[in-house]
Order: C-alpha cells, then sequence, then structure tokens
C-alpha cells in the first residue's frame, strides 16, 4: 500500500520505527476500552506491529499508521485488516485516534478514504467493521460512509458495505 493523504491525514504503511508511537496508543485504557478492554504492554505491542508489517508482505495492505498533517504526528493508527474467507480476502475496517482528536471528523475522514481505497485500488468487493454496542462513535462513523448492520449481538455489531 502507499502512501495517501485526505485534506488532513496522512495515512502510510507501518514501520517498526512507529513502535514507540503504537505503544503510547495501546497503553491508554481509554483507547484501548472498545478493542481488547484492555493496554498493551510494550513486548506486545511489539508483536502486533511485527504482524502488521508482515500482512502487507502477505496480502499487500493492512493497519496504517495515521499522520496528522499539519502536526507530522502519528495520531492514531487504522486501516483494513486481511481477513481471509472461502469466497475470498475481505478487509475488516479499523481505526483508533487519540483522545485529543477525537469529534473532529477524522474518524469519518479517514474510513471515508480506506473504504474507497480498499474497492479501487485494493479491489475488494467487501468491507465490513464491528464495533461494541456501548462504542455510539464508531457507530455513527460506519453509518456515516455508508456501512449498514448485517449482525449484531448482545456485545457488538458487524457493518459491511461492498464495492458497486
Amino acid at each position: 500500500m502507499e502512501t495517501f493523504e485526505t485534506t488532513r491525514l496522512l495515512i502510510r504503511q507501518f514501520v517498526m520505527g512507529d513502535l514507540d508511537d503504537l505503544y503510547n496508543l495501546y497503553s491508554q485504557a481509554e483507547l484501548m476500552q472498545y478493542v481488547d478492554g484492555a493496554v498493551r504492554s510494550y513486548e506486545t505491542t511489539k508483536k502486533y506491529l511485527q504482524n502488521y508489517i508482515a500482512d502487507y508482505e502477505r496480502y499487500g495492505f493492512g493497519l496504517c499508521a495515521v499522520i496528522f498533517k499539519s502536526t507530522k504526528q502519528m495520531i492514531g493508527r487504522g486501516g483494513l485488516i486481511p481477513i481471509q474467507r472461502e469466497i475470498g480476502i475481505e478487509g475488516e475496517l479499523t481505526f483508533m485516534f487519540k483522545k485529543d482528536y477525537w469529534g473532529l471528523g477524522l474518524a469519518t475522514e479517514f474510513s471515508h478514504a480506506m473504504a474507497q481505497y480498499a474497492f479501487d485500488k485494493i479491489r475488494l468487493t467487501r468491507i465490513f467493521s464491528t464495533a461494541d454496542c456501548n462504542n455510539a462513535a464508531s457507530i455513527r462513523v460506519l453509518h456515516k460512509i455508508g456501512m449498514h448492520r448485517v449482525r449484531s449481538t448482545l456485545t457488538e455489531v458487524e457493518y459491511e458495505i461492498r464495492r458497486s
């Protein structure tokens, strides 16, 4: 995946040099509450980062570093997690931003760009996203980019969008 931009964001493949910034995200309980429900250690974060980089080698896409263009700082991570299905590869859309950047429309800007990238560049036929039922902000983002709910349980919902 090449680096690409939105109006306010630079989205690029992770490198090992991003470990400290990623750990900063993963060590914040408020950010992790809807991911694992617990913070991640430095060593665990390193293993996740290695897996993100390996996904690019294997599938040509994966999770990315999200850089705020005006400050050149990594403010989050997100992208498409490659999921192998019997019918082919799908991408699970995911995003996480530092709390200081919540409520600015960045998750919507990012998610819209990733959906377009998934369909136009990677040529996926379907992307989906799961969210904790209590994560109203993320669910709003999924609605805003045109996803619709396909499954729900007591704890999570799944949304999808297909290439038209």
